[in-house]
Order: structure tokens, then C-alpha cells, then sequence
């Protein structure tokens, strides 16, 4: 059996030019397409989100010498920081030309801000310091939803690739952009729309994940389950159902993700409501009843006296 790795550093091609190698591999798949960009957006992306976590983890346990950025008695989140250099980061790609340092520089900057901002995507949500607690947990799928669309979009974007030579008709050219449309674009936006972020993404990159998720049920919650289930009772629970099954099957592997990665205890993991109630089932034509405890505690309070 030829030693793959031997070919990959002395492949040659059949005029003698060196096709092996990584330098050849980043030239041909990263440089020539114009992939460099978005490579170093991912890089930076993968880094500052390691070294965040690291530093937020040491800072919580009372390690190390780095501490909580302050002003005064404000505590600067570092979502702030994270939104300038996602700024500055896409004016330089907007602005800067191909040719240069200033579009890598841009890129770099770009992937650096939006780690930093999407790692406290949940503190953006609930405009409060949820950092450390359940609602945090939302930054999990943040983070990942994100990595994942980087990903995706390294793979499939090609820039600076130049178009076909190959002459096409009238016909040909107006397929081209509909197919488009009609068989990615489309159905990426519906699955956006069911709540099922991880099927877009990789829809990116493989337009069937697109079409899976705008055939399925949409997630509760979502903008396409309270349009279209709004008066369907019967639908919207059995949506319900099979969004808890789901739930309940990736559970352990989030909670993993979120305890070993993000460095959340098990009880800051936000829990899906199929592990909240398992044997739980809700008819949707009774009417929903307050919880007893909850109404037991309102017996309780005394009562204002309307006397005169």
C-alpha cells in the first residue's frame, strides 16, 4: 500500500509542478479561490473563543491574575470590545482592495468580535448578566450556530474564482440564478424561519439539510410555528413533542459541550422541557391550570381591607 503521506509531500503533477504538500494544499484550496479571508475569520473565530472561556473560567474560580475589566463600579462585558473589532473588521473587508494585508487584517478582526459578541449573545438577549447562569446557556448554541456557519461558508465560498469561459444561452443563464433561488436559498430561509439554525447551517454547504428542514415540523416558538400552527392546537402540540424527543436525544451531548467546553456547571445547563417533565403530556383543548403551589401561595397573602 503507497504511503499517503509520502504522496501528499512529493505529489507531482504531469509537467513536473508540485501539487503536494500543505503550502501547495493552502495555496490551491485557501489562497487561489480566495478563501484566505474567511479561513482567518475562522481561526480567529476558533482562538478567541478558547482563550475567552479560559480567562472567564480562571476569573470565576479566583485564579490567575487577570480580573474583571471595571470602570468604576460598571463591569465592562467583553461584548463590548467584541462589537468595535466586529466593526472596524468589516469596514476593512468592505473597504480594503484584494491586494495587501488590510482585507486579512479585517478578517482577523471580524472573527475576533463576533466570537466575543456571540459568547455573550444570552447577556444581548435578556439585557442582563446571564453569563453564569441558566439563560447563559444560550450562548452555547450561539457559539456553535456560528462556528458552524463559518465552517460552512469556508467550504463552499470560492470569491476570487473567475467565471466560466464556456459560452451559455439566454435560457442557461436565467436557470442558473432561479435553481438558486428556488432549490437553496428558499428552503435555507424556511428552516431559518422552523427555529432548526444547525440544519441551515449546514445547508450551506449541502442544500438536502435545507430540504429536510423545510419539510419538517417547526420548532415551538418559532416565527413559522406561531404563524402557521397559531389555530392548529393538535398541530402545534405534536410539533411540541417531537421537538422534546429531539431534546431529550441530544441532551447529554449539549450538556457535555456546555459543562466540558463552556465550562458551565450541570445546573447553569438550561434543561430542554422533555427532561423538565418526561411523563408529562398537555391536551391542548383543556385549558392551562395554575400551578397549586404557586396558587397555594397566593391564598396566603393577605388581603387588602376595602373598607371604608
Amino acid at each position: 500500500m503507497p504511503d499517503l503521506l509520502a504522496d501528499l509531500d512529493v505529489a507531482t503533477d504531469r509537467d513536473g509542478e508540485d501539487t503536494g504538500g500543505v503550502h501547495a494544499w493552502l495555496e490551491r484550496e485557501i489562497i487561489t479561490p480566495g478563501r484566505l479571508p474567511l479561513a482567518l475569520a475562522l481561526v480567529a473565530f476558533v482562538a478567541t473563543f478558547i482563550v475567552t472561556r479560559a480567562i472567564t473560567r480562571m476569573i470565576r474560580s479566583g485564579r490567575g491574575p487577570i480580573k474583571n475589566v471595571t470602570s468604576g463600579d460598571l463591569h465592562i462585558h467583553h461584548v463590548v470590545p467584541g462589537v468595535v473589532s466586529l466593526l472596524v473588521g468589516g469596514v476593512l473587508l468592505l473597504a480594503a482592495s484584494r491586494y495587501g494585508p488590510w482585507r486579512e487584517l479585517g478578517a482577523v478582526l471580524f472573527g475576533i468580535g463576533a466570537a466575543l459578541v456571540l459568547d455573550e449573545f444570552a447577556l444581548i438577549l435578556h439585557l442582563d448578566d446571564v453569563y453564569w447562569k441558566r439563560e447563559g446557556a444560550l450562548s452555547v448554541d450561539a457559539i456553535t450556530i456560528g462556528l458552524a456557519v463559518m465552517a460552512a461558508a469556508l467550504l463552499v465560498a470560492a470569491p476570487d474564482n473567475p467565471p466560466s469561459d464556456t459560452p451559455t444561452d439566454h435560457f442557461t443563464r436565467i436557470l442558473g440564478p432561479v435553481s438558486f433561488i428556488v432549490l437553496w436559498l428558499i428552503p435555507t430561509a424556511i428552516t431559518v424561519l422552523k427555529g432548526r439554525l444547525l440544519l441551515a447551517a449546514l445547508s450551506i454547504v449541502q442544500p438536502v439539510f435545507g430540504w429536510w428542514g423545510m419539510i419538517r415540523l417547526a420548532r415551538p416558538g418559532s416565527p413559522w410555528a406561531s404563524i402557521a400552527y397559531g389555530g392548529n392546537p393538535a398541530k402545534m402540540q405534536r410539533a411540541q413533542s417531537r421537538a422534546d424527543r429531539a431534546d431529550a436525544r441530544v441532551a447529554p451531548l449539549k450538556r457535555w459541550w456546555a459543562t466540558h467546553v463552556f465550562g458551565m456547571k450541570t445546573d447553569e445547563v438550561a434543561p430542554t422541557a422533555a427532561l423538565e417533565a418526561p411523563n408529562q403530556t398537555i391536551d391542548p383543548s383543556e385549558p392551562s391550570r395554575p400551578d397549586s403551589s404557586a396558587a397555594a401561595a397566593a391564598e396566603q397573602q393577605p388581603q387588602p381591607d376595602r373598607s371604608n
